[in-house]
């Protein structure tokens, strides 16, 4: 799309006025930076003056221009994995931070260089090679009303499921073959019913008008039938997403 961008984003950022659109004017700054970078579009129509995508495959850096007050928010993504996130109002801070992201600087060196760059622990865990075993300690150890601990340690235990990547979401355990998004759908996982009761659901019908569910009673129980339903070619969770490993995605049904 083309035309004249958004009053708002005119008064606010000077750039977009005199370049067009986000993604003009972040183009202009990396070129007059010298960085070998091209901001492309950011997918999404109606910010066609506002938003702009900078990277290709696996490593790339996104950025959105705020309405309400002048800020560029980024989000710094590497195989699927958000791993970091950042506020500034100086589009050269800001195209710094994406010339340095893009030439394969790690979370520290990043935040060094750009210190209004932030990310936590799970980001390191994953720059680590360590997602995996990071998500379940996460859910092993939270105080969060809504997480079954009784669930969690039952597939904790077995090593098969152990070695896959967890998520949990409205009292529902769900695996992953991949540790970045979106996250395989075509394994089963495990719903808390309360009382004791859990639903054992394929992940790509959960919210389907018709499922193929089986309720049992006890967690122990509810993970040895999702262990045995578990494919051949199940190993541990891989860095990527689900396009990468040619499976099905989830929320892509």
């Amino acid at each position: 799309m083309t035309g004249q961008p958004r009053e708002k984003y005119i008064r606010l950022y000077p750039e977009i006025g005199l370049a067009g659109s986000l993604r003009a004017a972040v183009q202009v700054a990396l070129d007059e930076a010298g960085h070998e970078l091209t901001a492309s579009p950011s997918g999404a129509p109606g910010w066609w003056d506002c938003a702009t995508r900078v990277g290709n495959g696996h490593r790339h850096v996104s950025i959105l221009a705020a309405g309400l007050e002048r800020l560029f928010l980024m989000e710094f993504w590497d195989w699927g994995v958000m791993m970091a996130k950042a506020q500034t109002g100086d589009l050269l801070g800001a195209v710094k931070a994406v010339g340095l992201w893009e030439a394969g600087a790690r979370l520290r060196e990043l935040k060094d260089a750009c210190p209004f760059v932030e990310y936590g622990p799970l980001a390191e865990a994953h720059e680590a090679g360590e997602a995996t075993e990071a998500k379940w300690a996460l859910y092993r150890t939270s105080i969060a009303r809504h997480v079954d601990h009784d669930l969690i340690e039952a597939a904790y235990a077995q090593p098969r499921l152990r070695a896959l990547f967890p998520l949990h979401s409205h009292r529902v355990l769900l695996f992953s073959r991949c540790i970045g998004y979106p996250y395989t759908d075509d394994l089963p996982g495990i719903g808390s019913r309360g009382g004791g009761t859990y639903r054992v659901v394929w992940w790509h019908e959960i919210g389907s008008d018709v499922r193929a569910v089986e309720e049992v009673g006890g967690a122990e129980a509810a993970v040895a039938l999702v262990v045995a339903s578990l494919p051949d070619d199940c190993g541990p969770a891989v860095a990527g997403n689900a396009h990468d490993l040619g499976k099905p995605a989830a929320g892509s049904t």
